[in-house]
């Protein structure tokens, strides 16, 4: 089975810490953009 050593967890909890800002705002752009699209092809075809 493989997983996730302790001393890795704690290194990608400790990198996601010293870059949250940026980690947050990529999150943020993507949710953005999810939510224009899903918008956008959630509408009736305008050309029918």
């Amino acid at each position: 089975m493989t997983g996730f050593d302790l001393a890795q967890v704690y290194s990608v909890l400790a990198w996601y810490h010293a870059n949250r800002r940026e980690v947050d705002a990529d999150i943020f752009r993507e949710e953005s953009e999810y939510e224009r699209l899903a918008a956008e092809h959630s509408r009736p075809d305008k050309c029918a």
